[in-house]
């Protein structure tokens, strides 16, 4: 007796183990469709192209357990609802921030907005082409996307998952955050010395970026009076344009030069670190209050770290943002 239930108990054992097995041919989850990169994404556009048009590839998935056994078409639709939302959420009341939707002279879907994940794959990429001449960064923009529809599935329920709002961040040789702890502020009658930690360079053409001058924060009301256009020359000379003549922007053309200096990770040989220089001598106005100008004095550098993985054959794909 004892030994039959011995058997008994040995067989339903093994049938349990390979019921246990064999569910994992089966889907363990829903098939969901959804952007890779969702929600708030901030997304990095290489500047350096041969006919001026950015291209980029943003990947859409189908998640769950096994591979994707059919053809889905997934159909992609502009989002500005959602962004409406975000800016709200974001920013309340300082409206001066919000996030501007990017116009559509400014991008466009070669082939359409929609695109097939093949069966076999789970992943496919919606092709979309950038063109940001004329697009002042003093500004900040972003793309809102969601996939409205697909033909098989459905697109996730799940948080924002099928929701993107592209951040859009041309990048060029010389743009990035700087440290600017070393770039020495003074006032006129002050010999107090003050500095900003950070200061950003944003894209306007290949060779030129821009600043706001001296103190003026990047999230000021008055922030476009104080940018100042930098163009790094092939001599290592630097020419400086500023958008507004109140301030009275003045460099010091002797004192004002850039200087690269690129070397390889000593823990990781295939990363390239590259450090961009700026030594820089100007003066400028605040007129902030118009009744009380106060004229600066900045003397001093600022420096841009950036690493790039030569293992990647595509080398508008090689710079890393955030290490």
């Amino acid at each position: 007796m004892k030994k039959t239930v011995l058997y008994t108990l040995m067989v339903l054992a093994g049938i349990a183990f390979y019921a246990c097995q064999d569910e994992w041919k089966h889907e363990q989850y829903h098939k969901y469709v959804s952007f890779v990169r969702s929600g708030y994404s901030e997304t990095y556009l290489n500047t350096n192209t041969k006919d001026g048009i950015i291209h980029y590839k943003i990947p859409i998935e189908i998640s769950g357990s096994i591979v994707n056994d059919r053809d889905v078409v997934v159909k992609v639709e502009l989002d500005p609802d959602t962004l409406i939302a975000h800016n709200r959420t974001t920013f309340y009341t300082r409206d001066d921030l919000y996030f501007k939707l990017l116009d559509d002279q400014h991008y466009n879907f070669p082939n359409g907005t929609t695109v097939t994940i093949p069966a076999g794959s789970d992943v496919a990429y919606l092709d979309i082409n950038f063109d940001i001449n004329n697009l002042d960064l003093v500004e900040k923009y972003i793309l809102p996307l969601t996939i409205s529809s697909t033909s098989e599935y459905i697109p996730s329920p799940k948080m924002h998952y099928k929701k993107t709002l592209m951040r859009i961040i041309p990048f060029n040789y010389f743009s990035g955050t700087y440290s600017a702890g070393a770039g020495i502020i003074t006032a006129e009658g002050d010999p107090t010395p003050t500095s900003k930690a950070t200061r950003e360079m944003r894209v306007v053409s290949d060779s030129t970026v821009f600043f706001y001058a001296g103190l003026c924060e990047e999230d000021a009301r008055d922030r476009a009076t104080y940018k100042v256009k930098a163009t790094f020359n092939p001599d290592n000379t630097i020419s400086f344009e500023a958008d507004s003549a109140k301030i009275e922007f003045t460099p010091d053309p002797a004192k004002c030069s850039w200087s690269i200096k690129e070397e390889m990770d000593a823990l990781q040989p295939y990363l390239m670190i590259r450090t961009v220089t700026m030594a820089l001598q100007y003066s400028y106005k605040d007129v902030t209050n118009p009744s009380y100008t106060v004229k600066y004095t900045l003397k001093g550098s600022y420096t841009l770290e950036r690493r790039r993985n030569t293992q990647i054959p595509e080398e508008d794909q090689q710079e890393i943002f955030e290490w």
